[in-house]
């Protein structure tokens, strides 16, 4: 299945480095690629990292620098009969080449950071006592901005330009260019994001990107590996779970502001998606570390 190609983040307008903890049920995520860098690491939760042609299971900890134009996902399914653990995890976005430094990499002396951006290029995941001065100045990159947020960026790439904990991922991946048809999906996506609560029909999204309703429907599902429903459905439980968790607001008021029909609907919903019910998985996440 072909990527869903993202443009730089919203936050690029703002910030030369992007840096955010994203909490929920999953990594609302798709198999996608972008071109900025990408440097994750996963707090908790998780189940599994697909980078180009390699799986590899999650574990806390797990912390990787992506290239640009890396095709990658992250998932957190149930693991067996044992309800999926929420997820946390930091994720920075920058682009190769910082703003008034396009040139920086040229440099002689910058040959161990070209070297590690070519390297970038197939994943690399980070490890050993270099996982853990990164994951400091992680932690500390969410709490900064502006240059203070590049200084931290910098000091970061020095660190795994020279270190030795660094395991190459996958098998070189040409970088995907956006097609016309993958940059239609993708606005298509971004449509439902913002609009994740409003009703939808699939003819009149098709007919937002010139397409007919058939061949969107089967372009949406080559993409993302979901119908439009099911996309939908899974980006309003996204954002439910997260009301559940961090709100008092009773279920019939999620199930409503989410979107959903009815309650009964989202119950519905909730249960097939999550294997438990709205209140049970409050409880769970409220009770748990």
């Amino acid at each position: 299945m072909n990527p869903i190609v993202e443009r730089p983040s919203p936050g690029a307008r703002f910030e030369p480095v992007t840096c955010e903890v994203l909490q929920g049920h999953d990594f609302v995520s798709v198999w996608h690629c972008h071109p900025e860098c990408e440097i994750t690491l996963v707090l908790r939760g998780g189940s599994e990292r697909i980078v180009g042609d390699n799986h590899s299971p999650l574990l806390p900890g797990d912390m990787v620098f992506l290239g640009p134009n890396l095709p990658h996902d992250y998932r957190n399914v149930p693991r067996g009969s044992r309800p999926a653990t929420p997820v946390e995890a930091v994720v920075v976005h920058f682009l190769p080449n910082l703003p008034g430094q396009e040139d920086y990499r040229q440099h002689a002396s910058m040959r161990p950071i070209r070297r590690l951006f070519e390297r970038a290029a197939k994943g690399l995941v980070i490890t050993g006592e270099t996982r853990l001065t990164a994951t400091h100045i992680l932690r500390h990159m969410v709490h900064v901005h502006g240059m203070k947020r590049v200084i931290l960026l910098l000091q970061l790439l020095d660190l795994l330009a020279g270190s030795e904990d660094l395991q190459e991922i996958c098998n070189p991946t040409t970088a995907v260019a956006p097609t016309s048809l993958s940059d239609r999906i993708s606005q298509i996506c971004e449509y439902l994001k913002a609009h994740r609560t409003e009703p939808f029909y699939v003819g009149e999204l098709a007919a937002r990107v010139g397409l007919g309703r058939s061949a969107f429907s089967r372009l949406f599902k080559k993409r993302t590996g979901k119908t439009v429903p099911q996309y939908v459905n899974e980006l309003r439980i996204t954002r439910a779970c997260l009301l559940l968790a961090e709100t008092d607001l009773t279920v019939s008021q999620i199930a409503m502001g989410c979107g959903f029909v009815s309650p009964a609907h989202f119950q519905r919903q909730f249960r097939e998606h999550q294997h438990c019910a709205p209140l049970a998985y409050r409880s769970r996440v409220v009770q748990s570390p």
